[in-house]
């Protein structure tokens, strides 16, 4: 029932429309003058591949006049067909997408562990060939002999003229030079074989590792070509990561052609819509309805940064395990020396943590301040270090370093807590990677709608725009 309540409503500001410009509804008008109305209204010429595609539509009685209901019914039908292409391009758009990411997670996975020979051909290579049919072969019995090296296989007869295999075989694959041969064989009626013809075939035009159908001509015993032909299938994979980074490749392409597509039709709308601002405010007022009852926002928590981390490692677990014993670490070190800047840190830290308030910048600047402190702890540990090796070491250092036990159990924790400073640096910058650039806070319902609405709003705004372009063929 809205649905159609809105189509009324839409057609009859279109008819407003018009009369703002002196057209009634059941006026008849020619090309001319539906090119000179649709230009009044834009105040600049319309764009005439687009109104030509509109015209041929209204004009199915072919007498070249048409009225404003004639229009109106087209160019709501023209939207709905471009606003179904819209929602279709995203769709596809997010399936291609998913589709690439799990190739990625594939590739990724292989990347670093496939095992390849000297020819860069993994060890488990094979050279797929699916016999399919023969095309002018002589009305007898035919068999297949396909050898490659040392390889041979045997397919059964079948019956000409037009035999149909529909056989797959495969050969192990280890340099890449390798020719695969296939010998065409007729019998006779005293079971006697006489060669058809051979074909022979490299693995040089396989190397995209996609599969490939061929008709190939047969060469008789003396070389000579012949009439008799064959449709094969092949496809060899030597290399899965090379093969995965293609496949990526190929969804980058669909993905881009599918971005290239919506750019295109939501030009076209927005040419669509250029002449009737009037009706721009009533679809911008539709969609701010349908926008308060489907889309209002829940009354739940923000979900927070840390929590929407999401990575191939658990940096989060890492991260946890290292500030933890950096700051048991530091608890043991201040028997020796005074370690408050560490224990702040990791103090904050946890708390911040546990209540997932990190984002970025804030990961950031914790990764400065351990940098800070380990910069502090090399300086005291290189004054008091000498005091274990150094012939040059005071008595003074020799008494903080060897004689007092404490200082001596705090220097030697202090290099341990050097290993686990540098790993949680690491690990903290790792896991800024995955975070936003910075906290969302939560808000109340009213205005986290109000906020909803504005950026739809804007949105509609870049969709509605004045840029113009060449109707796509809808």
């Amino acid at each position: 029932m809205p649905t159609s309540v809105n189509a009324i409503e839409k057609a009859n500001v279109l008819r407003k429309e018009f009369l703002e410009i002196e057209i009634n509804h059941d006026e008849l008008l020619s090309i001319e003058q539906f090119y000179r109305c649709l230009d009044k209204k834009l105040r600049r010429q319309f764009d005439r591949e687009l109104g030509d595609q509109l015209y041929q539509r209204m004009n199915k009685s072919f007498n070249n006049k048409i009225t404003v209901d004639e229009f109106i019914k087209v160019f709501l039908q023209a939207e709905e067909i471009l606003k179904n292409k819209i929602e279709g391009c995203k769709k596809q758009i997010l399936d291609y997408n998913k589709q690439r990411k799990y190739v990625s997670n594939q590739f990724d996975s292989i990347k670093d562990s496939e095992r390849v020979n000297q020819y860069g051909i993994k060890e488990d290579s094979y050279l797929t060939v699916e016999l399919l049919e023969g095309i002018n072969f002589p009305a007898q019995n035919v068999s297949v002999i396909l050898k490659l090296e040392n390889q041979k296989q045997e397919i059964q007869q079948q019956n000409g003229p037009s035999p149909q295999w529909n056989k797959t075989i495969n050969f192990k694959i280890s340099t890449g030079l390798e020719e695969l041969q296939l010998f065409f064989y007729t019998i006779n009626h005293p079971n006697i074989p006489q060669l058809l013809g051979t074909v022979t075939l490299s693995l040089s035009h396989l190397t995209n590792q996609t599969k490939i159908e061929d008709c190939c001509q047969l060469f008789d015993k003396n070389g000579q070509q012949t009439q008799t032909k064959i449709k094969l299938r092949s496809q060899w994979i030597f290399n899965d990561s090379k093969s995965l980074s293609q496949q990526i490749e190929v969804w980058n392409e669909q993905i881009k052609t599918a971005q290239d597509d919506l750019i295109d039709f939501e030009k076209d709308l927005a040419t669509l819509y250029e002449p009737f601002p009037n009706y721009v405010q009533l679809i911008r007022s539709i969609d701010k309805e349908d926008l308060a009852i489907n889309h209002q926002p829940p009354n739940t928590l923000v979900m927070t940064p840390i929590n929407n981390a999401n990575s191939q490692y658990d940096y989060k677990l890492y991260t946890r395990l290292s500030i933890l014993v950096v700051m048991g670490l530091s608890v043991f070190i201040c028997f020796g020396k005074s370690q408050f800047l560490d224990l702040v840190i990791c103090f904050f830290f946890i708390i911040e943590f546990e209540f997932n308030r990190l984002y970025k910048q804030r990961l950031i600047y914790y990764s400065i301040a351990v940098g800070i402190s380990l910069l502090c702890d090399l300086v005291w540990a290189i004054k008091y270090s000498r005091g274990f090796w150094g012939s040059e070491a005071t008595e003074t250092d020799k008494y903080y370093a060897i004689e007092k036990g404490p200082n001596r159990l705090a220097l030697i924790l202090l290099y341990v807590s050097f290993i686990f400073k540098l790993i949680l640096c690491a690990l903290l910058g790792a896991l800024s990677q995955d975070m936003p650039e910075r906290l969302e806070e939560q808000l109340p319902n009213k205005n986290k709608q109000m906020k909803q609405q504005l950026l739809y709003q804007k949105n509609k705004t870049a969709q509605f725009g004045e840029d113009n372009s060449t109707f796509y063929n809808y």
